[in-house]
């Protein structure tokens, strides 16, 4: 399932359905994102907006601020409510926090108006909000003290759509059993909606979308396509456009159009500063089947780094899902090279010996060639052609002795950067020492170690308060204080994890390779030991770092 949108139902035109072809076959004849290289652009453009990530939440923060600048105390009720309302759409996929905040300001003040449209409205609002939070029964429950009867025809419109997004979100959070129900109570307020919606864009992308999920491939092309050239492409509408036409290509089996509309979506997704995404994610898992390991790694991470900033449940346990699957790929790729290098090392140090062997070999023939040579020079003159024939030949060979050597040295050249690597471990010379150097797991070791520091280092980097608000749950006796301000213990991994939403104890046991049996005892002791109440610990843990206003 893809998105939020307004979802219409009208039977195209035949006239509609003219137009539409002929923006397909202008499509067709254009170069299509087909190839590897133009996969390869396209990734390259991912990954330097990537990079630009904060220059663009930087420019959304200037016009947040200058919105706010614009609720002035003496401001009128209606000028507040709007500016109360942009804010709101502002932050709806940037800060979930916020987003909240500004809806319960609106609903504050339509309820102090007794303006029911606006009431509605921001009923709503925070009904879709409850449902990014995963708070779906509230969700339902705050839809159904809303009279259909009071509402336009427009917010009719609004209100069967925010149901059908409701159960799309609950659908996507609940097990495959309750799925399949929530899918049908979902497709049905899709129906009502597209009963009484309009035609225009809204009607397109929500048509094209219910042709995906009937396997009607090609009359979502003629209805979708023609759009791509028509939404700016910075921004989440074409964010969400591309991300249904990946989802088209996906029902269509073409694969490779279907990473080449996702990398599209997640770029629109950083340049118009939405944290609320999805298209980078998935990415990530497909990337893994094209052994773009390190790739889906900073992918993944940035999905969840993104998810943490909005600070809604629902992305964060969609993300904990795929991570794990993309952390031991990404380990199992460290193994895999560390093994490589292993191979290799081995492989040189034999054929080091092979040529010290050989060398041996020919200074002992070059011996007897000398003895031979003062014999000969005993001998007498009949033998004055035979001693220029062998001199000759020991010519020959001292040539081939000197290139042999050559190539020795450029070998012995080429061990030179590895060899001083060993050069303490080797420092007597014996190649017992050598191979117990190369047999030693202290690289593996070295690179958990870096590994460790690198999640601390990114960990502490979104939540520099966290060492700090965790011990304040704590009584000063069991409070954690770590030798570096830069570094976690075990203990405060284990509950860094837990803030991030890993809450499994095999899991978080596989990622700090501890058992599992270790990691409850933590947990437990902590509960146990917390100035709040045992069974309110880990709540309290999944708390810290929100967005207070």
């Amino acid at each position: 399932m893809i998105m939020r949108t307004i979802i219409t139902i009208i039977t195209i035109p035949i006239n509609r359905i003219s137009l539409c072809l002929i923006f397909t076959l202008c499509f067709s004849c254009s170069p299509a994102p087909h190839g590897g290289g133009e996969l390869a652009t396209l990734l390259s453009t991912l990954d330097r907006a990537l990079d630009s990530a904060g220059e663009y939440d930087r420019q959304k923060e200037r016009r947040l601020a200058d919105l706010k600048r614009q609720l002035l105390p003496s401001s009128p009720p209606d000028q507040r409510a709007n500016v109360y309302r942009t804010l709101y759409r502002e932050y709806e996929a940037y800060i979930f926090d916020s987003a909240m905040h500004y809806v319960q300001l609106q609903l504050e003040l339509a309820t102090e108006m007794r303006h029911t449209h606006q009431l509605n409205e921001c009923k709503m609002q925070l009904a879709r909000m409850y449902a990014t939070f995963a708070r779906f029964t509230d969700a339902v429950a705050l839809m159904s003290s809303i009279r259909r009867q009071e509402l336009t025809q427009e917010q009719r419109l609004t209100y069967y759509n925010t149901y059908g997004e409701i159960y799309l979100y609950w659908m996507e959070y609940a097990d495959n059993a309750d799925a399949k129900t929530y899918a049908v109570v979902q497709n049905a307020y899709r129906d009502s909606a597209l009963a009484i919606s309009p035609t225009g864009y809204s009607y397109d992308v929500n048509y094209g979308n219910k042709c995906i999920e009937a396997k009607d491939v090609a009359t979502a092309e003629l209805v979708l396509l023609p759009h791509l050239t028509e939404v700016d492409p910075e921004t989440r509408e074409y964010a969400i456009l591309t991300s249904l036409v990946a989802s088209l290509y996906a029902a269509k089996g073409d694969e490779q159009l279907q990473k080449a509309y996702l990398i599209r979506s997640a770029i629109a997704d950083v340049k118009a500063s939405v944290k609320e995404n999805t298209s980078l994610r998935n990415l990530a898992f497909h990337l893994l089947n094209d052994d773009e390991i390190d790739r889906s790694n900073r992918y993944i991470k940035k999905s969840l780094e993104d998810a943490n900033f909005y600070n809604a449940r629902l992305r964060n346990v969609q993300i904990a899902k795929i991570l794990p699957v993309i952390d031991k790929a990404y380990q199992l790729e460290r193994e895999k090279r560390q093994k490589s290098l292993l191979l290799t090392v081995i492989t040189i140090g034999m054929l080091t010996l092979m040529g010290v062997g050989v060398i041996c070999y020919l200074f002992k023939q070059m011996q007897n060639l000398s003895r031979t040579r003062k014999k000969l020079m005993a001998a007498n003159t009949n033998l004055r052609k035979a001693n220029f024939r062998l001199s000759e030949s020991n010519h020959i060979k001292e040539e081939y002795i000197g290139r042999f050597l050559n190539q020795c040295s450029t070998y012995i050249d080429k061990l030179s950067a590895y060899r001083k690597s060993l050069n303490k471990t080797a420092s007597n010379g014996k190649l017992e020492e050598l191979f117990r150097a190369l047999k030693s797991t202290q690289i593996i070791e070295d690179e958990l170690e870096e590994f460790y520091r690198n999640f601390d280092s990114a960990f502490l980097k979104l939540f520099p308060n966290f060492v700090e608000e965790f011990n304040k749950l704590l009584p000063k006796s069991e409070q954690i204080h770590p030798k570096y301000t830069s570094e976690l213990t075990v203990e405060l991994r284990i509950f860094a994890l837990l803030r991030l939403g890993i809450t499994d104890s095999a899991k978080i046991a596989g990622f700090l390779r501890y058992s599992i049996h270790t990691i409850y005892n933590y947990r437990s002791k902590y509960r146990s030991n917390s100035l709040v109440p045992r069974d309110k610990f880990e709540e309290a843990v999944m708390k810290i770092g929100h967005v207070n206003l």
